[in-house]
């Protein structure tokens, strides 16, 4: 079966038509299941001898969606979930480290953005 020349416009007329819509509803898919980030402010502190901890000023983040890295090393990660609710006033990291410098980042897991990363902290 042989299409005249004004069905055959026709059908790839509809086809690209049909590729478009399948491309603007992957991007739409896409950009609305990023999600957002909680809006938090928040830096890594040195609290006493050996402690380091997260103090946030405003904001929170549910226990399960946020991350920390405590490392030696700038530029390498060693993701820890957060077990808690990131909340003011502060989280502790831990309480026993031995003298050196640190590099702690916190991050948002769902959307995978930092808050802030390599902050040196010094004990």
């Amino acid at each position: 079966m042989r299409l005249s020349k004004k069905g055959q416009g026709a059908t790839e007329y509809l086809l690209m038509l049909a590729a478009v819509l399948v491309i603007v509803a992957i991007a739409v898919y896409y950009v609305t299941s990023t999600g957002g980030y909680p809006p938090v402010a928040a830096t890594a502190v040195k609290y006493g001898d050996d402690t380091i901890r997260i103090n946030v000023e405003t904001g929170s983040i549910p226990a399960g969606d946020w991350e920390y890295s405590v490392s030696t090393t700038s530029g390498t990660y060693t993701w820890t979930e957060g077990t808690s609710e990131l909340k003011a006033p502060n989280f502790v990291l831990g309480t026993t480290y031995p003298t050196e410098n640190y590099y702690v980042s916190l991050k948002h897991k769902p959307s995978g953005h930092i808050y802030f990363a390599d902050t040196k902290i010094t004990i």
